[in-house]
């Protein structure tokens, strides 16, 4: 990664790139103004997918993807190819899904919307992997880590809205309504 200081670029060492990662990372957990405390309540009141990770696997799989995808528009900043705009457009895109996720989820308790954030968020990684992929392999592989890791949390957020109550649609757990249905037809 390079900065620009007095119109000369100037590389970031290793250690520089990885405060930066930690940094974007907590100000994205600050979105949702929640405790550490609060948020591991929150994460152990829901039903959870069988396969789901401990709540501490988020921060530091957060902050890898994090890592990666800073890499990422590093190398778009810098890239003068047709795929730029898109890339740089999806990366928006990627951003404004992390830096609100914690609101929608912790602050509002809305499975539903997590969910739909997450999903979004694998769907834009997959466009970046393969719009990246046709054009450049090395910015290609900096989209995988997010992208397998939103696939994974796609399953854990699909299966909490069919289990859970959504707090700020006030809707019931999706799987018990669509079971008593099956069963009113009966």
């Amino acid at each position: 990664m390079q900065l620009e200081v007095m119109g000369k670029p100037r590389r970031l060492k290793w250690w520089q790139k990885v405060l930066l990662t930690i940094a974007v990372t907590a100000l994205g957990r600050l979105s949702g103004r929640r405790s550490k405390k609060s948020e591991r309540k929150l994460y152990k009141e829901l039903k959870q997918a069988p396969w789901a990770p401990p709540a501490w696997v988020f921060g530091p799989a957060w902050t890898v993807n994090n890592f990666f995808v800073l890499q990422a528009l590093h190398k778009l900043i810098n890239d003068t190819g047709s795929h730029r705009k898109k890339l740089l457009t999806l990366q928006v895109l990627i951003w404004i899904i992390f830096f609100s996720f914690n609101y929608i989820y912790f602050k509002r308790k809305s499975t539903v919307l997590a969910a739909l954030w997450t999903m979004t968020d694998t769907m834009l990684a997959a466009a970046s992997f393969t719009i990246a992929l046709r054009r450049n392999k090395q910015l290609a592989w900096r989209y995988l880590p997010l992208l397998a890791w939103t696939g994974f949390a796609s399953s854990l957020a699909g299966y909490q809205v069919l289990e859970n109550r959504d707090v700020l649609l006030n809707t019931p757990p999706l799987l018990p309504a669509a079971k008593q249905v099956l069963n009113g037809l009966k």
